[in-house]
């Protein structure tokens, strides 16, 4: 197969969308083909041979170098990641900032194809955004800072558990440069190292710093963005001390479409002609046109409802880094202070919606709000740290000893609401709420020795050993009373004291021996152990065999074996809540609380315990070019997720009248309400009675339609295989340089087993096998980065290529007429429907001038076609127009890793002294 060929085949295997991305994409890869070709031809003909220097999964050889030393997944004093048994890409500070991403975990994602930033999340989840690495969960990855354990944020995701270090509040101007380590790490720092470990390493410079300002906002409209970034250092021989801050304003943006209702109201001939057809959602349309005409009147016309639009976010933070050597002791310090406002708009209510307080004397209904409200979900959040430690050496020991302490609480609210209850009793509610105060807390204590022997093998042996003491705390403080009383504040009730606060604390510590030896010269073995022992599950002993064989100085083959396991966060083990919508609500349950017991379960949660294997090769094939391939399994037992059981759903004619739910999966709705499931209900005070609509019960009579239990639980088995691909490659044409990058993730996911719901749930699921499906598609099945990095005197152009492969859901068709359900492909005997995002191609371009040499301007887009992911299936969407739904609100699959907001442009203005 010719060259040609050959990369016309990987083009069409991207089957890309836009004929002008076919183009660039192209033209980078058949450029990159020919200049490595040409390149290495013209420099064995006429240029001295250069220096070689080793690069290995480095994610931006121009800013790096090729023989960067690391700190990460090696206790190894002096490895370089070119020589790294196990894989390790790194970025630098430089790389990092070539894009108009808005903060260090996505300016990660930009550059670590394996690394994936959820775009979106649900209620107060939207507000603390999280990551994944390898699609598995972002509690799957540890992130340190300096080597040491970063703490987790106090923002439980309420629908996924996650609770990891937010990395936004981390200055873009304090980071040195970033190691990833793709490979599970537990045996050598603990529990949440299952799918890898961020390792944020601080800048450590003596002199000089920087100033700038950016703004970046789409070209759709939205999301104007503004930073403003300083640092200074100072110090002398023995001392340093890094000062960072950065300040950021970042506007919502909406792609909201008409709300179906507030269309209705608007065209009341056309949508009276369509109840009289007696279509699905007459009845509803029907008392829209009756009680809530008003509606047509509230601001911004008949796009009223935008939930889920990015909140509107202001952060300020400062992180400082600090260090003096006094005869040989070296002591350092860093931490952090930062502060942040964020604000969500939630789903619009109607101005009936709030059931109406009627005059004892008159008999007149009056309404709150007279053309509806959208409520807000605000939070005003503080997270700190700080680190101290010494190391030096004695008797040929080397030691470190060190001490964190980090904290991070948010204060919730709930905006322009109101709580239904007080207004129907009294004729009067607040429009604002305090609905309670998230917190967490990490101390953490460690001290890690090493020293080298001389056994008379290639190498000295290394010897590692240390331990850790680690208490955690979590906590809940309650919101002001009219928060929870009654059905609570509106889109988010606060926290009731009798039910949903209380404070949680666990105290674990840790051993670990690594051994590092090399028997012969081209023959790197490294075997680790680690025991903790947690006070609220007890102990876990883990283990990691990693190697290395350099066959030559052109080929290796290097791979990991290792044991390892997760401790369930606080907030998942305590965290509880009643979530609602306008006509939902969803009842989250601590896993050990008397609630789970009466659904069968009990005894809280487990740790979550994994294997990990994986197999690669380095290959340096010619000079400054490095090639890395590594396969991987992740197999995790006691996995925690989220499982829920549907109690009851919006009605086919009627979305916002209850009708029994599907609860035993099988994607056609239950004849009658889960007994087991509605005494629960009716048991823990949520409803009066088995049918949603008897009186009584702290749930919204608005909020019954759409009922479901929810509780983290232990009770899936899963498998992730795939392959990570990165390749480095400079050319040095006499005219300037030009840096290649090519990294690519495959992944697999598979649930491999899914325990039975108790028996005592009379048949309902909670992993039915769509779910399952759902939960192995529901992220890209590919990432693939192509970038080229031009430098010629002071200008630069820094072109990329993001590929994100497809991914998919099922979704029940039971509330869609016959009419609908036939245009449709299906699946599952005909109950399913797919929600497809197919593959996505975004091209990102920056320019960059230095017209001096301290000062730097850059011009660049991310996503400069403006790709959007996919639409709904048009017989969906067209279904809900027609028929007036509230679902009208959003047209794009909304679960894409880029988000659905298209282009984003943006400027910066650097100087440096």
């Amino acid at each position: 197969m010719t060259k040609e060929t050959g990369v016309r085949v990987v083009l069409d295997s991207l089957k890309l969308r836009q004929p002008m991305q076919a183009f660039a994409c192209s033209s980078l890869v058949l450029s990159a083909a020919l200049a490595a070709n040409t390149a290495y031809a013209d420099d064995a003909k006429t240029s001295p041979a250069p220096t070689e220097v080793a690069q290995a999964d480095v994610a931006d050889a121009s800013d790096m170098g090729m023989a960067e030393v690391i700190v990460t997944g090696t206790r190894k004093v002096g490895m370089q990641a070119s020589d790294s048994p196990a894989p390790v890409q790194v970025v630098g500070a430089e790389t990092l900032k070539q894009s108009g991403a808005a903060d260090v975990s996505n300016m990660i994602s930009m550059q670590v194809p394996s690394f994936n930033v959820n775009q979106r999340g649900g209620d107060m989840a939207s507000q603390t955004l999280t990551a994944n690495l390898r699609n598995l969960s972002a509690n799957h990855v540890l992130v340190l800072v300096n080597g040491k354990r970063r703490h987790i944020t106090s923002n439980v995701g309420a629908s996924s558990g996650e609770e990891a270090a937010d990395l936004a509040f981390i200055p873009q101007d304090a980071i040195d440069h970033v190691e990833v380590l793709t490979d599970g790490a537990a045996a050598q720092y603990g529990s949440d190292a299952i799918a890898g470990v961020i390792n944020i390493i601080l800048k450590k410079d003596k002199s000089g710093g920087s100033a700038g300002v950016s703004y970046a906002g789409y070209k759709d409209g939205g999301g104007g963005t503004d930073t403003w970034t300083a640092s200074a250092a100072f110090g002398n021989d023995k001392s340093y001390f890094d000062l960072s801050a950065e300040v950021q304003n970042q506007a919502t943006v909406t792609r909201a479409q008409p709300y179906g209702p507030a269309v209705c109201v608007s065209n009341p001939t056309e949508c009276q002609a369509y109840i009289d057809t007696g279509g699905p959602n007459s009845s509803a349309l029907a008392n829209y046109l009756a009680n809530d005409s008003a509606m047509k009147y509230y601001p911004g016309g008949t796009s009223l409802n935008h939930v889920g639009d990015p909140p509107e976010v202001h952060r300020q933070m400062a992180f400082f880094n600090a260090g003096y050597d006094l005869d040989g002791l070296q002591f350092y310090s860093f931490g952090n202070y930062g502060k942040k406002t964020a604000q969500s708009i939630e789903t619009y209510r109607r101005p009936s919606q709030d059931g109406g307080y009627t005059d004892p004397t008159t008999g007149e209904v009056t309404h709150k709000y007279a053309y509806g409200f959208n409520p807000y979900e605000a939070s005003d959040e503080v997270d700190m740290s700080l680190a101290g430690g010494v190391k030096g050496d004695l008797a040929g020991w080397s030691w470190d000893a060190a001490a964190v302490y980090g904290k991070d609480y948010m204060d919730v609210y709930t905006l322009n609401s109101m709580n239904f209850t007080l207004w129907q009793e009294t004729g009067a509610s607040p429009s604002s709420f305090f609905d309670g105060r998230y917190k967490a807390s990490q101390t953490t204590g460690t001290l890690d020795v090493s020293k080298n022997f001389s056994v008379g093998m290639a190498e000295p042996l290394t010897l590692a050993m240390g331990g850790e003491w680690r208490r955690d705390t979590y906590g809940i403080e309650p919101g002001e009373a009219a928060s929870y009383y009654g059905s609570g504040a509106s889109s988010f009730p606060g926290y009731n004291p009798a039910v949903n606060t209380g404070d949680y604390q666990r105290h674990s510590y840790a051993g670990y021996v690594d051994v590092i030896l090399q028997p012969i010269e081209p023959w790197q073995i490294d075997i680790a152990g680690r025991y903790e022992h947690y006070s609220d599950f007890g102990s876990k002993t883990v283990g990691k065999l990693t190697t290395r064989y350099d066959f030559s100085p052109a080929f290796a083959i290097r791979g990991t074996a290792s044991t390892g396991f997760r401790a369930p966060t606080l907030g998942e083990e305590y965290y509880s809540a009643v979530n609602v919508g306008p006509t939902s609500a969803n009842p989250q349950l601590q896993p050990n609380s008397s609630g789970a017991a009466s659904l069968g379960f009990g005894g809280g949660l487990k740790p979550e315990l994994s294997t990990n294997f994986s197999l690669g090769l380095v290959l340096h094939p010619i000079e400054r070019m490095t090639s890395t391939l590594d396969f991987y399994q992740i197999k995790i037992k006691d996995r925690v997720e989220i499982g829920s059981f549907a109690y009851s759903t919006g009605c086919v004619d009627d979305p916002t009248s209850p009708c029994p739910a599907d609860t035993n999966g099988d994607g056609v709705n239950d004849s009658d309400y889960n007994q087991a499931l509605g005494l629960a209900l009716v048991q823990m005070g949520y409803l009066g009675g088995i049918d949603p609509a008897t009186e009584g019960g702290s749930l919204d009579s608005t909020a019954r339609a759409n009922i479901s239990v929810s509780l983290f639980n232990n009770a899936l088995t899963t498998r992730t295989r795939g392959v990570d691909f990165v390749t480095t490659y400079s050319t040095l044409p006499s005219w300037g340089v030009i840096d290649w990058t090519a990294a690519a993730n495959y992944n697999k996911n598979k649930v491999l087993h899914a325990d039975s719901a108790p028996a005592a749930l009379g048949g309902a699921v909670m992993f039915s096998d769509v779910t399952q499906k759902n939960l192995e598609t529901d992220s890209p099945k590919y990432r693939f980065n192509l970038g080229m990095l031009t430098t010629i005197g002071k200008f630069s152009v820094n072109l990329k290529e993001r590929i994100y492969g497809p991914q998919s859901t099922l979704q029940s068709v039971s509330s869609f007429p016959d009419s609908v359900v036939s245009q449709l492909k299906t699946y599952e005997g005909g109950n399913y429907y797919k929600r497809k995002i197919g593959v996505l191609a975004l091209t990102d371009i920056e320019f960059s001038y230095k017209p001096i040499t301290n000062l730097s301007v850059s011009l660049g887009a991310d996503n400069v076609f403006n790709q959007y992911p996919d639409k709904l299936p048009k017989p969906i969407w067209d279904y809900y127009v027609n028929s007036y739904s509230t679902n009208t609100s959003r047209a794009y699959i909304n679960n894409s890793p880029i988000g659905y907001f298209g282009a984003r442009y943006y400027g910066k203005l650097t100087y440096t002294f």
